[in-house]
Formats: C-alpha cells, sequence, structure tokens
C-alpha cells in the first residue's frame, strides 16, 4: 500500500465550484481522501509529501475528441506531448473513423483513408472486431488512460466497402449488431462523420437504426455533422430529429459555423435550436479559428460516388480533372463547398508524404497554384490526391473568432483538441497546446472563463458525458489523475506558423496515483 500527500493546494475539483484550499491523500492508484487544508495534518505521515502552496490542483484534462488511434500503437513517444498539456486520459475513434470492426476485402482501402487522421496503422493491425483494437491498445501499456469508440464510418465500410447504394435488410441487421457488438466490447461510445465519404450516403432510416442501437446500450452518439456552413442549421435540425425519433442521447463534435458568410450569425441559431429542443444534446469546441481535416474533404461527395475506391487514381486522368472542375463549379444540397466558403487563400496544405511535393507544405491552397504548375485549385486538388493517394491534410481557417468564444462560453460545451495524427511537418497547432491555450488565453490573459469553469469543460464534463467512470473529478475513490500548475505559467507554443512546439507551466502530473517524470 502507497500513500502520497498533497498539501495546501488551491483545488478545483472538476465540477465548476468554487475553489477551496485543501488536501488530498493519495492511495495506490485513486483519491482516498479530499479535504479542507490543516497546516499539521500530514506530521509524522509516512510516504512523499508534496507542499502545494500557491498552485492549483485540479483533475488531469480529457480529451474526448483526439484522433490517435494508430499512434497510440505506433509512436514510441506517444503521450509525451499530450502529457506536456496535461491530457490524462483520451478518447479515440470520432468522426465515424475507427480501425475496428473491419473487413478482410475493404480493411487496406479503410486504412488508407484514414491514414491522413489517424497516422499510419500498424503493419500487423488488421483489427477485425473492437476487442481486437482495445486488447492492442491494453498490451501498450500507455503512459495515460486511452479509451475508444466504435465508429459508424467503419461500421459501413466493413459492411459494405465505400459503394453508396443503401443498406438491405440483412446488411442493416448486420451493421446494427457489429455496433452492439462493439459495446459489449468495451466500446465507450459511438462516432459518426455524416459529412464524410461513405456515411454521407446513409439514409435517415439507416440512421435512425443506428441511433436506435446506441440508445439500447445507453451509449453517447457524438457527431460530426452534415454541414458546419451553409448547411450548419439544417444540419443540427437533422440530428435533433434523430433524439426526439430515437431517444438517443447526442453530442455535436467540434460545434462550430464556418465561411465568410455565416459569421456571426448563424451560430446562434443553432444554439437556438439545440436549447429550444429540450433534449439531451450537448457538444465540443476547440479554442481556433482553423480546422484540420482531409484534402478529400473538398471534393464534391457525387464525386465519390462515381468512382468509390478509385477516386484518387480517377484524379490523375485527364477525365478525373475535368469531373473535378464541373463538380466544383455546381452547387450540391447538403454539402458544405468550403473551398468556395472561405476561399484557397485560407486553406493551408498541413501534411504530404512525398519527398516533391514538400514545398507545399504550409502553404496556402492559393499559393500553391501561384507558384506551382497548376492552373486553378481543381487541378491542384486532384494532382495532390492522385499523388499523395488521398492521404493529404489541410488546415482550414473558416471561423470568426467571437463565435469559437461564444461557444466555448455555453454551459453544454466541453473542450476538445481534435487533433490529428497523420503526420507531416505542419500539423494543426492543437495537436501540441489546446488545453493549455484555454488557460493561457482564455483564463489569464482575456478573462472569457473562470479556471474553475475552464477545468470543468477540460474535465469533469467530458468525462461524465461521455461515462468514464471514476475519472474527470478530485474526489474520493476516483483515479488519482491530478495536476499541479500554476495558472499564469501554463504556456501554449505552438501555433499556426510552428505548430510542432510543446507547451509548459504543468509542473507535476499524476496519472492513476503515479508522478509521471520524462
Amino acid at each position: 500500500m502507497n500513500r502520497t500527500y498533497i498539501s495546501g493546494g488551491m483545488i478545483y475539483d472538476g465540477t465548476g465550484g468554487d475553489p477551496f484550499c485543501g488536501d488530498i491523500v493519495i492511495k495506490d492508484t485513486k483519491i482516498e481522501e479530499v479535504l479542507p487544508h490543516r497546516t499539521d495534518r500530514f506530521t509524522g505521515t509516512e510516504g512523499p509529501l508534496i507542499h502545494a502552496e500557491g498552485l492549483a490542483v485540479t483533475p488531469g484534462f480529457v480529451d474526448v475528441h483526439r484522433h490517435c488511434d494508430f499512434a497510440a500503437l505506433t509512436d514510441p513517444d506517444f503521450g509525451h506531448l499530450e502529457r506536456k498539456q496535461g491530457i490524462t486520459t483520451v478518447l479515440a475513434g470520432n468522426c465515424g473513423m475507427s480501425p475496428a470492426p473491419s473487413d478482410d476485402s475493404s480493411r487496406a482501402a479503410m486504412y488508407r483513408f484514414l491514414e491522413p487522421c489517424l497516422g499510419k496503422p500498424p503493419a500487423d493491425g488488421n483489427f477485425l472486431d473492437f476487442a481486437s483494437y482495445l486488447d492492442a491498445l491494453h498490451a501498450k501499456k500507455l503512459p495515460l488512460h486511452m479509451g475508444a469508440m466504435v465508429g459508424t464510418g467503419a461500421v459501413r465500410i466493413a459492411v459494405k466497402g465505400f459503394g453508396q447504394s443503401c443498406f438491405s435488410k440483412k446488411e442493416l441487421d448486420t451493421a446494427c449488431g457489429l455496433l452492439g457488438e462493439a459495446f459489449e466490447q468495451g466500446a465507450q461510445a459511438v462516432s459518426a462523420g455524416i459529412m464524410y465519404v461513405p456515411e454521407c450516403f446513409n439514409t435517415r432510416e439507416e440512421w435512425y437504426a443506428f441511433c436506435r442501437e446506441a440508445a439500447k446500450h445507453d451509449k453517447l452518439l457524438t457527431i460530426h455533422i452534415r454541414g458546419e456552413g451553409d448547411g450548419l442549421l439544417p444540419s443540427v435540425q437533422e440530428v435533433i430529429d434523430f433524439a426526439r425519433k430515437t431517444g438517443v442521447r447526442i453530442n455535436i463534435s467540434h460545434f462550430k459555423s464556418v465561411g465568410l458568410a455565416n459569421w456571426k450569425k448563424d451560430i446562434y441559431d443553432a444554439v437556438s435550436l439545440i436549447e429550444k429542443s429540450g433534449l439531451d444534446i450537448t457538444a465540443d469546441v476547440y479554442p481556433y479559428d482553423g480546422g484540420s481535416t482531409i484534402l478529400g474533404s473538398l471534393i464534391p461527395p457525387v464525386l465519390s460516388a462515381e468512382y468509390g475506391e478509385r477516386l484518387s487514381s480517377a484524379l490523375g486522368t485527364p477525365e478525373g480533372v475535368k469531373a473535378l472542375k464541373k463538380a466544383l463549379k455546381e452547387k450540391w444540397e447538403g454539402w458544405d463547398d468550403m473551398l468556395s466558403a472561405v476561399g484557397s487563400g485560407r486553406i493551408l496544405i498541413s501534411s504530404l508524404e512525398g519527398e516533391e511535393n514538400q514545398w507545399m507544405i504550409g502553404r496556402t491552397l492559393e499559393e500553391v497554384v501561384k507558384d506551382g504548375v497548376f492552373d486553378s485549385e481543381a487541378e491542384a486538388i486532384a494532382a495532390l490526391m492522385y499523388a499523395e493517394e488521398g492521404k493529404v491534410g489541410i488546415i482550414v481557417l473558416s471561423m470568426c473568432p467571437e463565435d469559437v468564444d461564444y461557444v466555448i462560453s455555453l454551459p453544454f460545451t466541453s473542450v476538445i483538441s481534435d487533433a490529428l495524427y497523420g503526420g507531416g511537418s505542419h500539423p494543426h497547432p492543437r495537436l501540441y497546446g489546446a488545453f493549455p491555450k484555454i488557460i493561457e488565453e482564455y483564463v489569464c490573459r482575456r478573462k472569457l472563463l473562470t479556471l474553475q469553469e475552464a477545468v470543468h469543460k477540460m474535465s469533469g464534463k467530458p468525462a461524465q458525458r461521455f461515462q468514464l467512470e471514476n475519472r474527470g473529478l478530485l474526489r474520493e475513490d476516483y483515479y488519482a489523475d491530478l495536476l499541479l500548475f500554476k495558472p499564469e505559467e501554463v504556456k501554449t507554443r505552438a501555433s499556426y506558423v510552428n505548430p510542432c512546439v510543446e507547451a509548459d507551466g504543468i509542473k507535476m502530473i499524476f496519472t492513476e496515483g503515479r508522478l509521471q517524470t520524462e
């Protein structure tokens, strides 16, 4: 039996309540006691004693939206940059993208599709069912707690590949069975990416079937909605209908309004829809005005429907380029054309593999066209999709900072990073600094949140929403995941210009009672 004692810190317990000067006793992996401070409390006790006067003591941060599914298995340093920013718990499997379930016939194509977001899959990573993926995670003995969700995109690909046709009755039963099996095997929740191929082809009734399966198992459905630009309001109404028709609990992923024409207006109407619904709907948000995604998201789904798994190779042909140019000139109902909404000058190329293409990383699509050999944005997109087999990451500077502030301040939102692990030398800075940015900017510099509000949004609130048992609070019998820091010293060093810089200022971090050292 091992005990550690923390004395005299200012305790922010993760509930959002007022902080207090207190003492904490850690016994093995869990918190044994949380008490008001008394100077002589630990006199004569055996075990490490930490004097925390002048420090905030908080739960470890809980990032429920981090695309680290493969990186956790393949990167020997996984956990280092996460712990530098105070993260002690992560959830993978977001936006409908999970490594499992999978099928032999479509697994290779699915993993190629996932690579820009999740990173390179392990060479032996043939995760037929969810249990096999969780077994691989547990075998790694990771330096932080990691759970995972099952993605409805993975389920659809496992059953139907990348085709656009509707599920047959038998296929839909099989898909729902795979969801139920994943829940029984340990999936923490279910995620959906309605805007992505092939999930964008699901019918409303098929979504209802998935929602009913999640509700039956009391699992949260977290959703990358269909449209975040011109289609924001109907997309929010769509998920409200999911909740109303099926009783499923819903969380909207990276809630935002994108596109210059939609700034400072649509997000307020979207929030009103949620609040007036009276349903169990929450959202999460990252503290940046730019989002990270894959280059393929700029391509109208009609081309994915036409070419399927051959899309990247088709874009290497004159016919494919012609088809893309034609499609980008048209307006497609239910699909947000981000190229038109924000302009090529606000789209950064963030990850590429080909040595001959490295000069484009960190440049905008506009600059790539101007400085390269392409006559148009469509030609550049087609060439990169072909040369890189679709594995291209981009950063889209699409949001109004005031809208981001508003969403972060909402009572029903939690903070996430939405960090991608697709590689490249120029990732989104949220990979390195989303949580410290909240403390540095929103709490200390701009004072838009109190520290207790910020800690609640980064620990207790997401942990409770995703039913992470005994995590996210400083409370008796909860896992001893704790941070000690001076708020004014916490800094996010990463930026759009220089993204690969570690955060600093977290003085001590405990995971399950163990003081972590680098």
